[in-house]
């Protein structure tokens, strides 16, 4: 068995067990929604509230995740965004806790896949795009590059977001870049301009496309 697998069958265990909605995503989904690429970790949003929050840290533990910061365990947990975690298997994984913009939307989208042969629900392919989008990074871009050429988007949608994308990514500040970057998915998915903007990518340790 895989590290992949052992460490997603731990974390399905404990999440499903709590009745928690959550998803993969990062580099495990866009390999099931575009195309792999390597990585390291698996990074994964639950809907948990914050006072679950050391109950949930709790559990996992149980299942072989300790704090991959120890020295700053404490804070970061009482901070609630992000709990960085390894699993026994020495596989690195996010577990980012779910806001109320994008990750409430990606929440109610993703389907259950196989990522590395286990069953786990993973973000869908436009919910991708949007993160890789607000992310920003050269990696994301690749990645973002991925998805649109993977088998979940159509050409029409395809076409559309590609060239609206080249057309907008140039604009210089931040709520305008935002909202002319996401727009061809507003357009294409019905995706609700409030609830994208709302993301809390700072909060994640990403940049983002206006920092």
């Amino acid at each position: 068995m895989s590290v992949v697998a052992e460490t997603l069958i731990a974390l399905r265990r404990v999440l499903d067990g709590q009745g928690l909605a959550w998803f993969v995503f990062g580099a495990q989904a866009v390999a099931v929604r575009g195309a792999s690429r390597a990585t390291q970790d698996i990074d994964v949003t639950v809907q948990v509230e914050r006072t679950r929050l050391g109950a949930l840290v709790e559990a996992l533990a149980s299942e072989g995740f300790r704090p991959r910061y120890p020295d700053v365990a404490d804070e970061l947990l009482a901070r609630g965004a992000v709990v960085p975690l390894v699993h026994g298997s020495g596989m690195e994984v996010d577990l980012v806790v779910a806001g109320s913009g994008l990750e409430s939307v990606a929440l109610g989208r993703a389907g259950r896949v196989a990522v590395g042969g286990v069953e786990v629900p993973v973000a869908q392919a436009t919910d991708l795009v949007v993160m890789k989008v607000l992310a920003g990074r050269r990696k994301d871009l690749d990645d973002l590059d991925s998805l649109l050429a993977g088998g979940e988007w159509t050409l029409r949608r395809r076409a559309t977001f590609s060239a609206s994308w080249k057309q907008r990514s140039g604009s210089r500040t931040c709520s305008r870049a935002l909202k002319k970057r996401l727009r061809p998915l507003m357009t294409i998915d019905g995706l609700r301009s409030d609830a994208l903007l709302k993301h809390p990518f700072h909060d994640i340790g990403v940049s983002g496309p206006c920092s």
